[in-house]
């Protein structure tokens, strides 16, 4: 990953110290003949960036035209990978506009020169600003403007649906003006099959590895190599903000297993304040459920718990006053029992407002409406912050292991709809939920239909894949997916063509394959019906086989070999009593006499047929006898008694 510059101006991108040199100058030159290059801010293992002037803001008198601009090194213009993972660093970068994210203006290209325009900062790192805090880190008031900041920036980001990927000092810039700007945002993620580690110090305190995240600001999840995720970001989060206060890392940069990690004792650091220090503790040990960045922005800025409940009771105290100088002295203990009377209320209510939420909510249903939603709306980050745990905790429920459990999670979302109807966040959550539903569902449909398409399903294993796919779909949604009329079509032939075989073993499998992924279809209808005819005999037959195939010895079912072949059968007897010629039986003969030998057993209906056309033959041959035609009469005889003698 690029290392942020050692210089006070920097840009986008963490940048290598100016020791390694860039491959090639572009200092003095113009870019698109737009942008003037003018000097070298840092080099990467990616890119060089530079301070330049954009032609067209000047010469439009803009009071600002400077720029920065990352070029990607020449000898990786070649590689469509690179190309491609700048496209998308670009393309993530330029959906973020927010004061506390570093901007990007545009992704272009100069003939083989790729290279991309951002914002150009003037400044420091966070981790310079660390460094020099040392031994005891910044005061609480500062590093609180800070962390606000760098909080306000990653809710934005992740309501976009953008995870940063790689949070760390060195990725957060203070600029001249004293504001907070992230870099880089899923940078090292995108680039990691190209990094090159690099140094911001001689600590090597805050690299990103070759594996596209920066070690001591890893998740456990991030390091194992799963996708990042917004508790990735928190997880860093916290070690930023562990260090921002202490000018140490947590875990003192060592490589700890979970376990480790999790055993590891953590010393709050002096400067951080006890509200803040127990959800950073729970995210640093990774412990669930985790910590939002709605609370993290709750504990910077405390609400206090009934503070819209005060003016009720001092509105009352208002009423009882003017009461008691109104009326006369023989109602002031009346009176002042109702002031009791309230003021008894209000501190029951403050009390409801602090308990626990699940107790909260239970308990403020006793309340007044107008009561209960002053509650509810006071608490509202709080039972938002609450539901979204549980919503995390019922998606990873384990009903079905590799889906996140969404029936589950929207039961308990509905809960929160309930509480809160017409809260744009809450409805953003529902939405956002749907959205990853729907998401899941298409891909999974779309394998399951393609399967379908192709008729992948000519074994055990490809149908249990096909129930699986089934299975989730209908987990995520209770409605069938209708297989295509091509999946129909398919099948419909493959159906035929068994039946044209007399395959019963494959007759019986697409069948199977019908009742379980076809529930209902005109195209199959015929093929099903007539197979269904002969369902028992077909299911006989394929057990039959089966077994065979395990290598096991079974009695041959003939009454179901008998109902099974009954047309092939009844046509070789409609055949037999209608051949006028020799020639006619001598091709029917050849016919049944491979059946018959295909047979583990004879069959009843088969010797019938043998003495049929024995006898057929002995009538054509007394034809040639009544003609005087001896010689010709001699082999149908001698066949007709062959056919007598083996039945």
């Amino acid at each position: 990953m690029e290392a942020s510059a050692q210089t006070h101006t920097t840009v986008s991108g963490q940048l290598e110290s100016l020791d390694q040199a860039p491959t090639t100058s572009w200092t003095d030159r113009t870019l698109k003949q737009r942008y003037r290059i003018e000097s070298l801010i840092g080099s990467g293992g990616m890119s060089d960036v530079y301070k330049a002037t954009d032609l067209h803001l000047e010469e439009a008198g803009a009071r600002d035209a400077q720029v920065a601009v990352k070029i990607l090194r020449a000898e990786l213009t070649k590689d469509s990978s690179a190309l491609s993972l700048l496209a998308r660093e670009a393309a993530k970068s330029k959906r973020l506009s927010h004061p506390n994210i570093i901007r990007v203006y545009d992704l272009d290209h100069d003939g083989d020169t790729w290279f991309m325009v951002m914002e150009l900062l003037e400044g420091e790192p966070l981790s310079k600003v660390i460094q020099r805090a040392k031994p005891q880190g910044l005061k609480w008031k500062g590093a609180a403007a800070v962390l606000d900041q760098i909080f306000s920036a990653l809710a934005y980001s992740h309501t976009q649906g953008i995870v940063h990927a790689d949070l760390k000092p060195s990725n957060i810039f203070v600029t001249s003006q004293g504001s907070i700007k992230l870099l880089d945002y899923g940078v090292a993620q995108a680039l990691k099959p190209h990094q090159h580690e690099d140094f911001l110090s001689e600590q090597q305190s805050d690299e990103t590895t070759v594996y596209g995240y920066t070690p001591a600001y890893a998740s456990t999840s991030l390091i194992a190599g799963k996708e990042p995720t917004v508790c990735d970001d928190l997880y860093a989060l916290a070690c930023v903000a562990f260090e921002l206060l202490s000018s140490r890392h947590p875990f003192d940069r060592k490589k700890l297993t979970e376990q480790e990690r999790r055993q590891y004792k953590l010393v709050k650091p002096a400067h951080m304040p006890g509200r803040l220090w127990q959800p950073v503790r729970k995210l640093l040990k990774e412990e669930r459920p985790q910590p939002t960045l709605r609370r993290l922005q709750q504990v910077i800025k405390p609400v206090r718990p009934g503070s819209i409940l005060y003016p009720v009771a001092l509105a009352a105290s208002v009423i009882v006053a003017f009461t008691l100088w109104s009326q006369g002295k023989d109602q002031v203990a009346q009176l002042q029992a109702q002031l009791d009377g309230l003021t008894g209320h209000q501190r029951n209510v403050e009390a409801i407002s602090a308990m626990p939420v699940e107790e909260l909510l239970a308990q403020s249903a006793t309340l007044a409406p107008q009561e209960r939603a002053g509650i509810l709306r006071v608490n509202r980050d709080r039972i938002l912050d609450h539901y979204e745990e549980r919503i995390d905790s019922a998606l990873k429920e384990a009903d079905r292991p590799d889906l996140p459990n969404f029936p589950a999670a929207a039961k308990v979302l509905q809960e929160l709809l309930n509480i809160f109807p017409n809260d744009d966040a809450v409805r953003g959550l529902d939405l956002r939920l749907d959205q990853r539903r729907q998401s899941l569902l298409s891909a999974l449909g779309e394998e399951y239909k393609a399967r379908l398409d192709q008729a992948a399903y000519n074994d055990d294993a490809a149908i249990r894949e096909l129930d699986a796919l089934k299975a989730d779909l209908l987990f995520l949604d209770p409605h069938p997916v209708t297989p295509s009329e091509q999946a129909q079509q398919k099948l419909a032939e493959n159906l035929e063509a068994a039946m044209a075989a007399e395959d019963a073993p494959a007759i019986s499998r697409l069948t199977d394959v019908a009742g379980r992924f076809f529930p209902s279809s005109d195209i199959l209808a015929g093929p099903l019906a007539k197979a269904g005819r002969l369902e028992d005999a077909i299911a006989s037959l394929a057990t039959y086989q089966a077994q065979v195939d395990q290598g096991a010895t079974p009695q041959y079912p003939v009454d179901a070999a008998e109902a099974f072949y009954q047309d092939k059968l009844r046509d070789w007897q409609d055949r037999i009593t209608q051949a006028d010629s020799p020639q006619a039986l001598d091709k029917i003969y050849d016919e049944l006499n491979g059946f018959g030998q295909s047979l583990p057993v004879p069959l009843p209906s088969v010797k019938a047929l043998r003495k049929q056309i024995a006898n057929a033959y002995l009538v054509q041959a007394n034809k040639l006898l009544a003609q005087r035609r001896v010689v010709a009469a001699q082999p149908l005889m001698e066949r007709a008694n062959q056919l007598m003698s083996e039945n």
